[in-house]
């Protein structure tokens, strides 16, 4: 499949590295500060760069494209791409509200053309072992799950710190709530968090979250500190610790009848080649939306988000 990248910084560059181990092809990028003297483009001679992302779109060899922009431009460009009729594989958060979800799940079903929210952490083989494996320590009781990094000494004219868009919530609460939401289904009854903020700005949340089972889950992101990302799953029967768990490739479970069980899941490529996998393939069979990461999935998400951060409480 011939894929158009609009937006080529930190994350597409690691996007072409896992096109490189699936059979797609990096056609045409969109970017407008990509020098031509770039050393990936130097290695490509053969893509095409355009400074008019909606020129790239009209590029008959284009079969999908991957939006890597930062976050408020992700809705106008897959918003056009759809009527563009071109699939859009595009990296989370999807958009920025989850009223805008709508708008673009009704633009999906007008062309008839698939988008997914790039959200990698479900599209991973460890995953689906992982779901499976929570019968093991069934019921779940508890949930921790981290994502915090320190990322102060990026440039202040960096997406993070623009109040509309920046933030730990906006920059990586869809993979910390991604997967409490993708492990407990029943519905959230109360929400408590904290919050430190700083212009406006969310530097780091911590969430508490009951669901209707009982389930009390934790969430915690930061963008202002680093801590050893991980995720705690508490059962009645035992516990699973899931180191990384944005891109599942070990983790432990502990039986209370001392049984301890090690689970390993090596990629071919990197964490984001199953994503583009999966996306391939449901271009290729003419579904317009995934069945792994849903826009109802996206759109609970944005919920929560939007939901952690009305609270008041701040430290």
């Amino acid at each position: 499949m011939n894929f158009g990248i609009i937006g080529f910084g930190r994350i597409a560059r690691k996007f072409v590295q896992s096109i490189e181990a699936i059979q797609g092809v990096v056609s045409a990028i969109g970017s407008r500060s990509m020098t031509l003297d770039d050393p990936y483009l130097k290695k490509h001679p053969q893509i095409k760069i355009y400074r008019d992302y909606e020129q790239m779109l009209c590029d008959s060899d284009i079969e999908a494209v991957y939006i890597a922009l930062p976050h408020k431009f992700h809705k106008k460009w897959i918003l056009k791409a759809l009527d563009h009729h071109v699939p859009v594989l595009c990296e989370k958060p999807l958009v920025l509200f989850a009223e805008e979800v709508e708008e673009v799940r009704q633009k999906m079903r007008e062309t008839k053309t698939l988008c997914v929210e790039a959200l990698k952490t479900k599209f991973n083989d460890g995953y689906d072992q992982l779901k499976k494996d929570l019968e093991k320590i069934a019921p779940v009781q508890k949930i921790y799950a981290n994502f915090c990094s320190d990322s102060l000494d990026m440039p202040k004219t960096c997406f993070l710190f623009d109040p509309q868009q920046g933030g730990a919530l906006n920059d990586i609460g869809s993979y910390i709530l991604g997967f409490i939401l993708g492990i407990e289904t029943s519905e959230i009854v109360d929400v408590k968090s904290e919050q430190k903020m700083v212009d406006e700005i969310n530097y780091y949340f911590k969430a508490e979250i009951t669901f209707a089972d009982g389930c009390l889950a934790t969430a915690e992101g930061a963008i202002d500190r680093k801590k050893k990302r991980m995720a705690i799953i508490e059962g009645q029967n035992g516990t699973i610790e899931i180191p990384d768990y944005n891109r599942i490739m070990d983790y432990k479970i502990e039986q209370k009848d001392g049984v301890v069980i090690h689970r390993h899941f090596p990629f071919d490529g990197n964490d984001m080649t199953k994503e583009i996998e999966d996306f391939i393939k449901d271009v290729e069979e003419g579904n317009i939306e995934s069945k792994k990461h849903s826009m109802d999935d996206t759109k609970a998400i944005l919920t929560l988000s939007a939901y952690i951060a009305s609270k008041k409480k701040r430290s």
